[in-house]
């Protein structure tokens, strides 16, 4: 056996006598978190609202400057659900479009087969925004608050498929690859075999975007001033960046994390279908194109403000 890094665990545990996946376990907990902190996230923007507001405006006038309804989080996360289902189960067809070609059937059936990642968030985000669109609640602000715990999240969801031995990558004889030993069950074909893992690299991928996005605010505020001759850091006033912040914001970090699968892709099994690209990477390059569409051209924005943000005021973002 070639010299890897193997991973020698049982993927199950089994409390109160039910067989659970310790990847399911790990992947629940992701979800918590991204909840809390989206929740926690909106408190704090309400706050910053409640602090600018006049007194004399009232409950009314908050809510309609933007206040958010951390209820209204259950709601809209309850909507991502149904359209994360349709788009990833879209994106394993294509995938996988030569069987699904041959047996149409197979694609409703939830017994056959997965999903797939890029095509379920492009549309649980659709469906969650539809949802909050019902309920009239300040999108662009929602998206603000949500863009930094979702990047979070989906990166450390491509880790915690580590402890179910999915994502594994091309056969490497690298010192890095990694391997499973014991009968699994494991989510890769193999896994015994070393192999370069790809699920380790989007995640931390990910994971560098969500820290270069929640830092860089912060380190564009340092300013040094000198003070009696000697040099003293000091911070310039809090600003809101138009690509950091609002509905512009989620699209940066969504452009972020596609740009981050994309290059993991390179490293995945699955076959070529355009030179040296996969079906998942000609998907995330349409996503790209679209997303920098939405940012630069000014026709596109102001449609996305009119349809999906302008409910509300929502000075945060840009509009």
């Amino acid at each position: 056996m070639l010299d890897s890094i193997r991973f020698d665990f049982d993927p199950t545990v089994s409390p109160f006598g039910l067989s659970v996946r310790l990847e399911t376990l790990a992947l629940g907990g992701v979800i918590l978190l991204v909840l809390v902190l989206v929740a926690l996230q909106a408190g704090r923007a309400s706050r910053r609202i409640d602090a600018e507001s006049d007194d004399a405006a009232g409950p009314r006038s908050l809510d309609s400057a933007g206040r958010l309804r951390r209820d209204d989080l259950i709601l809209i996360a309850f909507g991502v659900v149904p359209g994360a289902i349709v788009g990833g189960r879209l994106d394993y067809g294509l995938i996988h479009l030569d069987y699904y070609r041959a047996n149409p059937s197979a694609l409703t059936d939830p017994s056959q087969g997965g999903l797939g990642l890029t095509l379920a968030v492009v549309l649980g985000a659709v469906s969650g925004l539809a949802v909050a669109r019902l309920l009239a609640a300040p999108i662009g602000r929602w998206l603000g608050v949500a863009g930094i715990p979702i990047l979070l999240g989906l990166g450390l969801g491509k880790l915690a498929t580590v402890a179910g031995g999915e994502g594994q990558g091309t056969y490497s004889d690298s010192s890095w690859a990694t391997s499973y030993a014991g009968p699994g069950p494991w989510g890769s074909v193999n896994a015994g075999y070393p192999a370069f893992p790809s699920q380790i690299l989007e995640g931390g991928l990910v994971l560098l975007a969500a820290a270069v996005v929640a830092g860089l605010p912060l380190l564009l505020r340092i300013r040094v001033r000198r003070r009696g001759g000697l040099p003293r850091p000091g911070w310039s006033p809090r600003r809101e960046w138009p690509l950091l912040s609002g509905w512009r914001g989620f699209v940066t970090v969504l452009g972020l994390w596609a740009l981050a699968r994309f290059v993991a892709a390179f490293t995945w099994r699955d076959a070529n279908v355009f030179g040296a690209l996969r079906v998942e990477q000609i998907l995330l390059l349409g996503l790209l194109a679209l997303l920098v569409l939405a940012l630069l051209t000014p026709p596109v924005a102001r449609w996305i403000q009119r349809m999906w943000v302008s409910r509300v005021p929502d000075p945060e973002s840009g509009g």
